[in-house]
């Protein structure tokens, strides 16, 4: 299959590694549902990157399409840098076409996010021989200002990977040293889930500027979050922590990984996100219809209380965001239940056997 890679979803992250892994030498084949965005990539020829050192310059495309078994025919990597609320559709989408040997990097995934598609897949009658893995972020801070052009706020310095089940680690790292060298593989999809940021520091400070949000004041979402905001977001980090000793993880607290991934230093969360550059410029929602609600709830909040309860660890906060966020929001999606995950009465110990063997 060679030096080929192909990315599903040509966002802002689908966009940014298109370009950046075709300035590394990759030939990258680019799938999205809109056909708009497929004839204007195809028409440009590739992707311009901007705003980075690491990564400027303009990176050529092989192939943009609405087909996906074309896209990935002949790969053998597929990068899915759809949000997780797409995530389902896509294994369904994607499982006529899987061959034995392809590795799936679904980057990023929110917890449980690998399980949900292994079901899919299984559910499709999928019988393909595939790695199936995640990473617990994006690598890249990064926006499209417009079709074939992404800036590139800032680049993690790692984040931490794993496959599922995690006895094929040490394989998945081999193959995406040169991809994307900054993906730890370590620990589990467990781990994985848990190191997912995205889910404490949006829903809970969404909710809180309704007000700000629904009277149409322009802010910035990270740099302008207030300190009750962030004692919030301390407090769910600290449940998400409690989860991850009952499985017996040792996870970094959301300060630690602020520090890690933007070698930014604070006491608390309010103090790291209000001193992170690389968040400067990035807007808060104008809707309260947002993949902050409509995505980090059902994919993020709602996989960490099924861990909870998989786990026996009560959640208030997160139980409290997540109601809260429904009766806001009632047309929200039910996201990754235990009923829905095919989860529903595992224990603790067939769970974790489930992550790692």
């Amino acid at each position: 299959m060679g030096k080929m890679i192909s990315i599903i979803g040509a966002g802002n992250g689908g966009q940014a590694f298109a370009g950046y892994l075709s300035l590394q030498d990759w030939k990258v084949k680019l799938y999205d549902i809109s056909q708009e965005t497929v004839d204007i990539l195809n028409k440009k020829g590739g992707i311009h990157i901007e705003g980075s050192a690491n990564v400027e310059g303009f990176g050529e495309i092989l192939l943009a399409s609405t087909d996906i078994g074309e896209v990935i025919n002949g790969t053998k990597i597929i990068l899915v840098t759809l949000p997780s609320i797409y995530h389902k559709e896509i294994a369904r989408k994607i499982a006529p076409y899987l061959v034995d040997g392809q590795f799936i990097m679904l980057n990023p995934c929110t917890a449980l996010g690998a399980v949900e598609f292994r079901k899919e897949l299984n559910d499709c009658t999928c019988t393909a021989d595939i790695l199936l893995g995640c990473t617990s972020t994006l690598l890249f801070a990064c926006r499209a200002i417009e079709i074939g052009r992404v800036i590139v706020a800032g680049q993690k310095a790692s984040i931490t990977a794993s496959t599922y089940p995690s006895c094929n680690n040490a394989i998945a790292a081999k193959i995406f040293k040169d991809i994307i060298p900054q993906a730890q593989f370590c620990g589990d999809i467990i781990q994985i889930g848990l190191d997912n940021i995205g889910a404490l520091v949006h829903p809970g400070p969404t909710i809180l500027n309704t007000g700000r949000i629904e009277s149409g004041t322009e802010f910035e979402y990270y740099l302008d979050i207030t300190p009750t905001q962030g004692l919030l977001v301390d407090r769910l980090d600290e449940e998400r922590m409690a989860i991850a000793r009952a499985f017996g993880l040792t996870v970094k607290s959301l300060v630690d990984i602020y520090e890690a991934l933007y070698q930014i230093k604070g006491k608390n969360v309010y103090e790291v996100l209000t001193g992170c550059d690389a968040y400067n410029g990035i807007k808060g929602p104008t809707t309260l219809r947002t993949r902050y609600l409509l995505e980090d709830v059902p994919y993020g909040l709602c996989a960490f209380q099924t861990l909870g309860i998989i786990a026996g660890v009560p959640t208030p906060c997160i139980d409290a965001l997540i109601t809260l966020a429904r009766k806001i929001i009632p047309e929200m999606e039910e996201g990754r239940t235990p009923e829905n995950l095919g989860l529903e009465g595992v224990s603790k110990e067939e769970f974790i056997k489930s992550c790692r063997s």
